[in-house]
């Protein structure tokens, strides 16, 4: 991913997801990512893990 990419796939979370991750507990927001991931086998391999590292930085400002 290049870092312009990159920036507006860290926007794209600020706008759609955050408003609703900031309300989830960790356990939710795990949950729901790892649903999306199984509904969607198109998405590339590893794809949940780099979502829910990017929600848990902008949610807690660091990785957990």
């Amino acid at each position: 991913m290049t870092k312009e990419e990159e920036q507006e796939f860290i926007e794209k979370i600020k706008e759609t997801i955050m408003p609703y991750a900031q309300n989830m507990t960790e356990e939710q927001i795990k949950s729901l990512v790892q649903t999306v991931q199984n509904q969607n086998q198109s998405l590339p391999s590893g794809f949940a893990d780099m979502l829910l590292e990017q929600i848990r930085f902008l949610k807690y400002g660091k990785e957990s």
